[in-house]
């Protein structure tokens, strides 16, 4: 479950710039609600739009679930990863520090 462990790298790096931004690709939005207050999460969290305001497949190519992007300040991907396991707060830990 990788949402509870992005909250510690988002608490980490903030007042350095970085920010995270989650999208819910399923529009379930009184599940992900209870997700977010369970689990005391305070970063931001969007829910994917329909039709010519879907965002996850038609501007990020996303073909699988979870999948994580770092992007820097001009706006350019510049590191993802698709599923996240226990270990790779780590890794992208160093990405995130590369791009401070």
């Amino acid at each position: 479950m990788e949402l509870p462990r992005l909250q510690p790298l988002y608490d980490t790096y903030k007042d350095q710039g970085f920010n995270v931004v989650v999208v819910d690709g399923k529009r379930q939005t009184d599940l992900a609600k209870k997700f977010i207050e369970k689990h005391g999460l305070t970063y931001t969290a969007l829910e994917n739009g329909e039709d010519e305001a879907e965002i996850v497949k038609s501007l990020f190519k996303v073909q699988g679930y979870p999948t994580s992007f770092l992007i820097d300040r001009e706006g350019r991907v510049m590191y993802s990863h698709l599923g996240f396991e226990a270990g790779d707060e780590e890794k992208i830990a160093k990405e995130i520090e590369s791009l401070l």
